[in-house]
């Protein structure tokens, strides 16, 4: 009772009440705010717009937020802190899900854009799991709207557009969601950042001889704050089966905390890259990449390059979170449940059907053609003039 009274204090008063005062000032036109919901850095949704918009002389700000790993007090300090920010900024990007953007009443002269961390809609998340094991409770999404007053969501395709709506509350075909694609997919499309990612891995002295990169990159188990790494990968049998032509790259999701030590006996087979390499270099680098749940489907769907499943656990995960679409008809690759069977998938490679894979990166990444970040920056700056 007390944490509910503190949260409703806190959003319905303090928070609209601050960001009023904040907003007595006149509109900064230059101003432009970036807020990471969890990370201490830039990630790579809005690298490519800041260092534009740099190039172009705004006033660029960043709050990181850290949510997942502080406390109330410290979550209230610094969003206190952004909302006195905000009050005379033109324009707020963010990429995650936060309740703070509701709880306030957004001067019209503002521009809150959504670029969301993922391409494409996969596993459910928002108003789309309420209720669920994974999801917030429907009361509490409809009393604190996290969405309410965004002016912009790009996604990556106009297939997926549906998903956002459902997931942010808005009602069908409201113009909000565009497909312009995501920002961060415009690297794919640049044939020496392909190359410096090769090289990259050889400087690190990962990429060695003629074997084949596998990347292994799953989505973390439980909930935000104590995301779990999933464990039923076997690397003994991958290492006995695989090691003569290929090497392991495990990346896991930035959530994940603690992970899991590589035995030393796989020191010359299998390496964690975690905090070593970005997601983007990675893709380009690797020559098959693993997943399971995770967005990352969509981004390698542009390499044009095999992707596998490790769906070890896919009853559990329909039955707490869910997907957009049935996960067996939607994925572009062969589904493993175990890792004998994941093994047997890699040496099939050569049969891999690229045709199906085609058909799903036109499906859902129809509008990632390397000119995202500057479409993303024209509709929201065009639309302010």
């Amino acid at each position: 009772m007390f944490r509910k009274i503190t949260k409703w204090l806190v959003f319905r008063l303090l928070y609209p009440c601050w960001y009023r005062l904040a907003s007595l000032k006149p509109i900064d036109s230059q101003k432009v705010i970036f807020v990471e919901n969890h990370e201490d850095h830039l990630t790579d949704n809005f690298i490519l717009i800041y260092e534009e918009l740099k190039k172009r002389g705004y006033d660029l700000q960043v709050h990181y937020l850290k949510v997942s790993s502080s406390g109330w007090g410290e979550i209230i300090r610094k969003s206190c802190r952004l909302l006195r920010d905000m009050g005379d900024a033109k324009c707020v990007f963010l990429n995650e899900s936060n309740s703070l953007f509701g709880a306030i009443p957004l001067r019209s002269e503002t521009k809150l854009i959504q670029l969301w961390h993922a391409c494409g809609a996969f596993k459910k998340w928002g108003h789309s799991v309420a209720d669920k094991k994974f999801g917030d409770d429907k009361r509490e999404l409809e009393r604190y709207p996290a969405h309410r007053n965004y002016t912009l969501v790009p996604v990556s395709g106009q297939a997926v557009c549906w998903a956002y709506e459902e997931a942010f509350g808005f009602m069908p075909d409201s113009g909000i969601v565009r497909p312009l694609g995501v920002s961060r997919t415009d690297v794919f499309f640049d044939e020496q950042a392909r190359l410096a990612a090769r090289s990259g891995l050889e400087e690190q002295g990962i990429l060695q001889g003629e074997r084949k990169i596998i990347l292994y990159a799953p989505t973390f188990r439980g909930d935000i704050k104590n995301a779990k790494a999933p464990d039923a990968l076997d690397l003994s049998i991958c290492y006995r089966e695989l090691r003569e032509d290929y090497i392991v790259l495990i990346k896991q999701h930035p959530f994940v905390k603690e992970r899991t030590p590589i035995p030393m006996e796989y020191a010359d087979f299998c390496y964690d890259v975690t905090s070593l390499f970005s997601m983007e270099m990675l893709l380009m680098a690797t020559d098959i990449c693993i997943t399971d749940y995770s967005s990352v489907v969509f981004d390698y769907s542009l390499m044009q390059k095999p992707i596998l499943f490790f769906a070890y656990d896919l009853k559990e995960y329909y039955d707490e979170r869910g997907f957009y679409y049935p996960y067996e008809k939607f994925v572009p690759g062969p589904i493993a449940q175990t890792t004998e069977e994941l093994v047997e998938c890699i040496k099939k490679k050569e049969s891999y059907d690229f045709h199906n894979l085609e058909i799903f990166r036109k499906q859902y990444m129809s509008g990632c053609d390397g000119h995202s970040t500057e479409k993303i920056i024209n509709a929201v700056f065009e639309s302010q003039n």
